[in-house]
């Protein structure tokens, strides 16, 4: 027997009630990691830093006085000072936040790599966590915390690599073009170094001169190494165990949020249809 509009009602009622519950979990769960990946952002920029400068480019650093790479650790430290807050605001919803596609994207970032591109589409959100009343508007703010993630990551790859150019351990007549290659490589099928958080490309430093007769020695000459920071959400996560494991507990979360959007949205297809047949027999006269 189909369900009348008031028990249709009753049942979005109690999605609002569900959604809420799962939502003051989440933000706790959030804000734990959150935390718990500021720590390892910081370690693993400072490693990368280290291994960019002691075992790629030694010569470069060697090359710089005492005060010079003092001064380079205390910029590479001021970046990340105020990491943590900038985490933490992304649990605050914003007015306007990209609209999720469906949850399973979400949790394929979660259990994959960190970062892939999804589309997104503007859309106006509640201001506040406790405004959130269905598990679509979840979806989203769920998805929200995840890109501001790699964007935060992404800003602090681009920084430390400009700090180390300015510094002249990485080449300072890069190209920004080719830095926002390195940083999106491994979207377009490039793999990544041996070295965590550590990208290596091979560029060609004279690609004019590309005439027929020219010998594969010369041709050899002209390709240059060139390794910059990239900081990748999963090998800062390999590197903390314990971070893994809270962000297994947000997954598990997502996954009971997976099924309630699921039934959130064949109850709202219900009640359209119970909705439209009251319709019908108001205005049907015989």
């Amino acid at each position: 027997m189909a369900k009348s509009l008031r028990q249709i009602r009753q049942d979005l009622a109690a999605f609002e009630e569900k959604t809420t519950e799962l939502g003051e979990s989440l933000n706790r769960l959030y804000r734990q990691y959150l935390e718990s990946l500021t720590i390892s952002i910081k370690q693993q920029l400072i490693l990368a830093s280290y291994q960019i400068c002691t075992q790629i480019y030694p010569e470069e650093f060697l090359k710089l006085s005492f005060n010079q790479r003092e001064k380079l650790q205390g910029n590479l430290r001021q970046m990340v000072q105020e990491l943590e807050a900038k985490l933490l605001a992304y649990l605050e919803p914003s007015p306007q936040i990209p609209q999720a596609t469906i949850t399973e994207q979400i949790l394929f970032q979660l259990s994959q790599t960190e970062e892939s591109s999804l589309p997104t589409v503007n859309s106006q959100q509640p201001s506040n966590l406790s405004q959130i009343k269905n598990p679509e508007e979840l979806v989203n703010w769920c998805k929200s915390i995840e890109q501001g993630i790699n964007n935060t990551l992404d800003k602090l790859s681009k920084e430390a690599n400009k700090c180390l150019q300015r510094a002249k351990i990485i080449q300072a007549n890069l190209p920004n073009q080719l830095l926002e290659m390195a940083l999106q490589a491994e979207q377009s099928g490039m793999s990544p170094g041996g070295t965590p958080n550590i990208l290596n490309l091979l560029v060609e430093t004279n690609p004019n001169s590309e005439e027929e007769e020219e010998e594969e020695e010369e041709k050899a000459r002209n390709i240059t190494k060139i390794s910059v920071i990239r900081l990748r959400l999963s090998e800062i996560m390999f590197s903390d165990p314990s971070l893994s494991l809270k962000r297994k507990e947000i997954r598990n979360l997502l996954e009971t949020l997976k099924k309630m959007r699921h039934n959130y949205h064949q109850t709202k297809q219900e009640y359209a249809k119970a909705e439209a047949e009251t319709a019908w027999r108001a205005s049907w006269h015989e």
